[in-house]
């Protein structure tokens, strides 16, 4: 099937409903077309523009079926709007810097669909259709430009660029190829292009390269210094203030370092709070622009260029999250710094500068998810972040020793998942499980452990909740682990050690390799066994540490030693009566 839709960026565009302008013809989107209208298909469209610009979106066609047709637009200052039928809407300008279109038809029929322009506008410009008349220069180089209005005169010189409220800007000079730059006050951030030029768009007129910025009101934020530190958002871990405008610049205490920066914790009310990174002392400067980061997905690592970094968090007016928790230290340039080693992995390769590869591997059981080899880029930027080992739903094991984890564990499970491991070891031999770590949601989601193969099993438990279960020892050489977690909630999971246990070996009794059996509740008769089974160590050089009153037969055997005249013994086994 068909794809259509995407993610448009970028100052102005075009978007179109499948087949348009005919049935015949292929869409022309701007995140481009699909099928025939006639198809029961959907489209969906998100427009990105920078923080704290806007987004005009203005219809020249619209036809639909109003009964198995509609557009719904999600991020004007209406929750959303829905529209069918065949009259053209009412232009829709943005409250935020993005907008959403979903378009669905369901019907047979052949109309249309709709086509629409949008354009991406600084805060405070005026949002107009038609072509923005130019303010007129009695000079020679007029140009006639052809308007819905008529015709308007237009010059090769921009338009006043105008000064941000609680800003200045330097350069009077509006000819095309030359620069306006903007500065704040001090008690302001800078969002946007610092600097912006005038240049020839198309062959009829002239327009600067990017909107004015705008300056914000500091809300928070500090400067920091280096060799290294700690820097959290406002409250948190308690969610950040709404409407916050907090600005962090971090100075190197060598100008011959970088700053790195990683997340201890991350999490920004996706969509709509930002925390925006760049490089340098010029707060807001997109040319600067590092890293743009909202929800909850960050790199590992971010290094700047020069000795100084600057971080911008912006939060809108309705709810926020918890924020961040970032560490910050100076190192050497042309670096991007230790990305670190995947958990139950290893990474081979020790060099960060520039042009340094990093490759990884899992340990054994263990599965690699992300790329295996990243390289540090020259903008000091690992190209990407280091992979994440997993363990397997599904896997059988046969070494004598090893790790059984729950999905992504210590992080939580997830839901709805139906995992089963089996270990098998030498036939005669038994397992031996050690749990760890253990937390499971009781009693939806939970762990049975079958003791035999397939065809013939014995169940020696089934384990939910946080209390982490006693250790168990398997009859046969095969155990099953079987995991069950249902749609809801999810606890940290478990960590289960497994090995194996040798057959145990039948030791005839006599004077030098006794078997003597330890009965619990025995009362004096225990103490004298205890008792003999002490004299008997101390004769031949054996401590005997009994930590617990349990039934065990304890097996003694003697072994020589050249070096030693006095025979020494070993507790070489024991097992619990049942």
């Amino acid at each position: 099937e068909d794809t259509c839709g995407g993610t448009l960026r970028g100052s102005s565009g075009l978007i179109s409903s499948f087949d348009f302008p005919s049935s015949d013809s292929p869409g022309t989107a701007g995140g481009g077309g699909a099928g025939g209208l006639g198809s029961s298909r959907e489209c969906k469209w998100t427009i990105l523009a920078d923080p704290g610009d806007t987004i005009s979106l203005v219809f020249t066609e619209f036809q639909m079926d109003e009964k198995s047709d509609y557009l719904e637009i999600e991020g004007s200052k209406q929750p959303t709007i829905w529209l069918t039928g065949k009259n053209i809407p009412a232009s829709i300008i943005s409250n935020k810097n993005w907008l959403r279109l979903h378009f669905v038809t369901e019907g047979n029929h052949r109309h249309k669909g709709f086509r629409a322009q949008y354009q991406v506008k600084s805060s405070g410009e005026l949002k107009s259709r038609g072509v923005k008349v130019l303010p007129g220069k009695d000079n020679t180089n007029k140009l006639s430009l052809m308007n819905e209005g008529g015709i308007k005169q237009v010059s090769n010189y921009c338009p006043d660029p105008g000064e941000p409220e609680n800003g200045k800007r330097i350069g009077s000079d509006f000819s095309i190829g030359a620069t306006a730059q903007f500065t704040c006050d001090d008690d302001h951030v800078l969002q946007g292009s610092k600097t912006i030029t005038c240049q020839r768009v198309a062959e009829v007129f002239a327009a600067w390269s990017d909107h004015r910025p705008v300056c914000k009101v500091k809300t928070c934020g500090s400067n920091l210094q280096g060799p290294s530190g700690t820097f959290t958002s406002p409250n948190f871990p308690i969610q950040y203030e709404s409407n916050s405008q907090c600005v962090w610049i971090i100075t190197a205490s060598d100008p011959n370092k970088v700053i790195q920066i990683n997340f201890e914790e991350f999490d920004l009310e996706i969509g709509y709070d930002s925390l925006t990174i760049g490089d340098g002392g010029e707060v807001g400067d997109s040319k600067t622009i590092i890293q743009m980061l909202s929800g909850s997905f960050v790199p590992d690592l971010i290094v700047s260029m020069s000795h100084q970094m600057w971080l911008h968090l912006q939060s809108d007016e309705s709810v926020g999250s918890i924020g961040f928790k970032i560490n910050y230290k100076e190192i050497d340039k042309d670096s991007c710094g230790d990305p670190g080693t995947p958990l139950y992995g290893y990474k081979e390769g020790s060099g960060f500068l520039n042009g340094d590869i990093l490759r990884f591997k899992c340990q054994f059981g263990f599965e690699l998810i992300g790329e295996r080899m990243i390289t540090c880029q020259n903008n000091n930027q690992w190209s990407a972040n280091i992979p994440i080992c997993i363990f397997p739903c599904f896997s059988n094991f046969s070494a004598p020793m090893g790790t059984v984890l729950s999905p992504d564990y210590p992080e939580g499970y997830g839901n709805n998942l139906n995992c089963v491991w089996l270990i098998i070891s030498e036939p005669g031999s038994r397992i031996h499980l050690a749990f760890n770590d253990f937390d499971l949601e009781p009693p939806y989601d939970f762990l049975t452990i079958k003791d035999g193969d397939q065809s013939e099993t014995t169940m020696l438990g089934r384990f939910s909740g946080a209390e982490v279960p006693s250790h168990l020892t398997s009859n046969s050489n095969i155990l099953q682990l079987e995991f069950q977690a249902d749609h809801s909630m999810s606890g940290r999971g478990f960590n289960i050690t497994y090995s194996r246990q040798q057959p145990h070996h039948h030791v005839s009794r006599s004077h030098h390799h006794p078997t003597i059996l330890i009965k619990q509740g025995d009362g004096s008769a225990y103490r004298q066994q205890v008792t003999r089974v002490g004299q008997y160590g101390e004769d031949h050089n054996l401590v005997l540490h009994i930590e617990k009153t349990k039934e065990l037969i304890v097996d003694f055997r003697k072994r020589s030693d050249p070096a030693n005249p006095t025979p020494l013994c070993t507790l070489t086994s024991y097992r619990e009566l049942r």
